[in-house]
């Protein structure tokens, strides 16, 4: 477990992800995402891999 972040979710709406996906953007600096992403990197590119993790949601 890398941590966790604490947001509101929206289940209702014209985006709302394909069932089984979650989406949160990483850009907000009040929500580091990227710290709970996975640290792997490619091989080739050396690109870090923050764009998937596996994730857990519960009701606050």
């Amino acid at each position: 477990r890398r941590g966790e972040v604490i947001s509101i979710v929206e289940t209702r709406g014209r985006n709302r992800p394909p069932q089984g996906l979650v989406y949160m953007p990483f850009f907000d600096a009040a929500q580091l995402v990227n710290n709970l992403t996975l640290d792997a990197t490619d091989p080739l590119s050396k690109e870090t891999d923050f764009k998937k993790c596996a994730v857990k949601l519960a009701k606050v």
